[in-house]
């Protein structure tokens, strides 16, 4: 008498390969999607600070006419004469805050949010230049040094 159908134990047999080949593929998913997620937080903060830098130089060069740093804050005095703004790092975001010579900016000013999550800013002038460095909450960081084209 032959017996068609498969018994027990060789069902259980393909059961067991079967989930054996789901784990290595989740596992292997799994470290794929880590991964991506890591490469996007790193080229997202990449452009943040990047696009941070640009925001700053703009900033300091736009109708600029005098540019100091005092304490990694960026002091600049526009060509009118009447208004100034401040670059600064407050509770770990960095702004633009406004003022006019009659009313210095302070940390409750009238401001723009340049970048947040910022662990250390870092500003000196020497010269014409500024060096500017950006270090973000994760570690990374950007460093540049900027040309004053208009401000003294």
């Amino acid at each position: 008498m032959i017996k068609k159908g498969f018994t027990l134990v060789e069902i259980t047999i393909v059961m067991a390969l079967v989930f054996l080949m789901l784990g290595v593929v989740d596992g292997i998913f799994i470290s794929y999607v880590k991964t991506y997620k890591s490469s996007v937080v790193q080229n997202n903060g990449f452009n943040y600070l990047s696009e941070a830098i640009a925001i700053i130089e703009k900033e300091v060069n736009y109708l600029a006419k005098d540019v100091i740093t005092e304490e990694n804050v960026i002091k600049i005095s526009n060509t009118n004469g009447n208004d100034i703004k401040y670059i600064k790092c407050i509770n770990g975001n960095l702004y633009v805050l406004y003022g006019t010579m009659y009313k210095l900016p302070n940390d409750s000013s009238s401001k723009a949010l340049i970048v947040d999550n910022v662990k250390e800013f870092v500003a000196v002038k020497s010269g014409k230049n500024i060096y500017i460095k950006i270090i973000w909450y994760n570690g990374q960081n950007v460093e540049r040094c900027l040309v004053l084209e208009n401000a003294n």
